[in-house]
């Protein structure tokens, strides 16, 4: 249904499942919210989400905030939960597009301890997600009262001394007072110039500048401190802070109130901005890391890439375990000197049972130095991976567990397809070797076993009498079993690619000369039309593989062609290098079909793989020019008249293997 819904932009919600998501934040008491998630969950067999609102305020949470955060998502994962962190403006809107995508029907919220005065002044979470989110029942769980913060801890607690990573909030507020004071000072120097209106609209410019550097309360500052001055400077009686003209009271409060809205439209802004930042670096890193996992396909080259790649982004150590046959070994690491001592393997041993993590930060081993995590596929834990920092303290923060787990996945995905492909290759190398199995049996069972009963029929023959005719039988049978074993271990090498090559410089014309010579007896009756001139240039090729993909070229065309018709042999010189075709006068062979050929075992009317033949000469042709760099082609005769019909097999040369002509010496 979920598919359905997103394939086709539908929007609503459906109790086709209860589908549960528990909002988690960084105070004290939040992971009693995830296990009533879970119980609910598990009540009503629903899938239930952790989600984690990253707002502006998420950037000043100390370390002990987001280690709670860290803690409570944690726990979620482990008890079978979704986690996410989702950057946006404010906390309602985040739950509000976590809702919405998930489809969920029943939202778990905390009701921390707020005091009447900053719910007037902030308003309250649970009323707006009770009357913005129809159609979604909002379950509020009361924090443990006990462990809030109280009174002015309750403002600070989980905040740390810095508006970002700008600076600190006291710089903030310095750089304000010096842009104030400049335009003070730039605005007493242009006093003849300027009217008092346009002097007050100057002072916008620090507050802009104080609340978009900084925060709202830096650009609140910065319009106070522009009001004083304005007050001070320009309104009569200057010098003073007296306002003698009441209409100059309104241009005061006008520019306090300019300023104030200012300040909040620029902090907004700076925030938006700061989160659709912070998105597109994590959108960016998550489709680098991909891609350069799958442009490798060696599998220690991409356990290597893991592991330095998660070790810089998240500026942690890193160490990648696979089970042996000793127990876990560690394939790769971010730093060659790390060593797993007998605690650090207890807890990846641990994870590779479980599936869970464990190690530092976690609820499992946490003396540990080392926090490991599993590389899943499926049900099925491919390895295990640890994180540690050198200062002992936990390797990650709250806001960065989505970002962990999306890579892992991906790493987890990348060791699944090259384990995979390791597999596909063992099954093709069998589907090989059954092929061969049956291919054999079968020239043993007709191609082997004809010519050895010639030969014993010779033989036996022979003690009668001793005729030419009998010598010359068993001579051919001989020949021709011994070319059939020859194929047979010929594409055994082939298949294995334990073709060994030996190239040098030949003649073609005596190549083929000596190739025509030796398939004589197979050639007999036809008329051979030797086209290849004696001035075409050298070939760099392995003579003995060239000579064998000249013989089976030859007996597929002597065997194939029309009895009494002639076998051409065709080469010429072309752009882009050499040609050697070998044509005939026969069936031909089927259209469409010419390619296949080639291929291992398949049998087509007009060549070595019809119903007499084995089918392995042309591959042979195939295999042994491919590894000497040439390409090899089939089709038919189209340069005959009448009824004629034939094949034609080419043999190109690209330029690399052409030795080039030597330019003539001068007298």
């Amino acid at each position: 249904m979920l598919e359905h819904v997103r394939a086709n932009a539908l929007g609503g919600t459906w109790a086709g499942s209860e589908r549960i998501v528990v909002a988690v934040s960084e105070l004290p008491g939040a992971d009693g919210l995830v296990r009533a998630a879970k119980r609910m969950a598990d009540a009503q067999r629903a899938p239930w989400t952790a989600a984690y609102i990253e707002t502006a305020r998420t950037r000043t949470l100390d370390a002990e905030a987001h280690q709670r955060t860290a803690a409570t998502l944690n726990l979620a994962a482990r008890l079978g939960g979704n986690v996410m962190t989702v950057p946006a403006e404010n906390v309602v809107d985040g739950l509000k597009a976590v809702t919405s995508e998930a489809r969920a029907t029943q939202l778990i919220v905390g009701k921390s301890a707020r005091s009447r005065w900053f719910e007037l002044r902030h308003g309250s979470v649970v009323d707006r997600l009770v009357r913005e989110t129809p159609g979604v029942a909002v379950h509020v769980l009361p924090m443990d009262p006990a462990a809030q913060p109280r009174g002015r801890a309750a403002r600070t607690a989980g905040t740390r001394d810095q508006a970002d990573g700008r600076g600190t909030v006291a710089t903030g507020y310095i750089v304000a007072t010096l842009l104030v004071g400049i335009v003070t000072l730039l605005s007493l120097a242009l006093a003849s110039y300027l009217n008092i209106g346009n002097v007050g609209m100057l002072y916008l410019v620090p507050v802009m500048a104080a609340a978009s550097l900084y925060s709202l309360r830096t650009g609140l500052f910065a319009g106070l401190a522009s009001a004083l001055a304005y007050n001070f400077f320009f309104i009569p009686p200057t010098g003073t802070l007296t306002i003698g003209d009441p209409a100059n009271l309104v241009s005061v409060f006008v520019l306090l109130g300019v300023a104030s809205l200012t300040s909040q439209l620029a902090s907004r802004v700076r925030n938006q901005a700061d989160l659709a930042a912070s998105s597109a670096r994590t959108n960016a890193a998550q489709a680098g890391f991909l891609r350069m996992l799958t442009a490798e396909s060696d599998r220690g080259k991409v356990q290597k890439l893991i592991c330095g790649e998660l070790g810089r982004f998240f500026d942690v150590r890193t160490v990648l375990l696979e089970p042996g046959e000793a127990g876990l070994v560690v394939q790769a690491s971010s730093d060659p000197d790390i060593r797993v001592e007998t605690m650090e393997l207890a807890a990846a041993r641990w994870v590779l049972d479980t599936g869970q993590p464990a190690g530092r930060g976690s609820a499992t081993l946490a003396a540990s130095d080392w926090l490991f995590h599993p590389l899943k596929a499926g049900e099925r834990v491919l390895a295990v991976i640890g994180f540690a920092r050198d200062d002992g303290t936990g390797p990650f923060r709250s806001d960065q567990l989505p970002q962990l787990v999306g890579q892992l996945d991906q790493a987890a995905l990348a060791l699944e397809r090259l384990r995979l492909e390791a597999e596909m290759r063992d099954v093709d190398t069998v589907r090989v070797r059954d092929r061969l199995r049956g291919a054999l049996l079968s020239s043993v069972s007709h191609d082997l076993r004809t010519p050895l009963t010639s030969v014993l029929a010779a033989a036996a023959q022979l003690r009668r009498e001793v005729t030419p005719e009998l010598i010359d039988t068993i001579e051919t049978e001989a020949n021709r079993l011994n070319r059939f074993v020859a194929n047979l271990l010929d594409m055994a090498r082939v298949e294995a690619g334990a073709l060994r090559l030996n190239v040098e410089a030949i003649d073609l014309t005596d190549a083929v000369a000596a190739a025509v010579h030796d398939a004589r007896r197979v050639l007999d009756g036809h008329p051979i039309d030797l086209q290849v001139p004696p001035s075409l240039p050298l070939v760099r090729v392995d003579p003995q593989l060239f000579h064998h993909c000249l013989l089976n070229l030859l007996d597929n065309a002597g065997r194939y062609g029309a009895p009494g018709r002639p076998i051409a042999i065709r080469g010429e010189r072309r752009y882009g290098g050499l040609t050697l075709a070998i044509l005939d006068e026969g069936p031909g062979l089927p259209p469409g079909r010419e390619a296949e050929v080639f291929d291992t075992f398949k049998r087509l009317e007009g060549s070595d793989r019809s119903a007499s033949g084995t089918g392995l000469g042309l591959a042979i042709v195939k295999g042994f020019a491919e590894a000497m760099g040439l390409d090899v082609a089939a089709s038919n005769r189209d340069d005959l008249t009448g009824d004629l019909t034939g094949a034609r097999f080419t043999l190109h040369f690209p330029e690399r293997l052409v030795v080039r002509e030597m330019p003539e010496s001068e007298p």
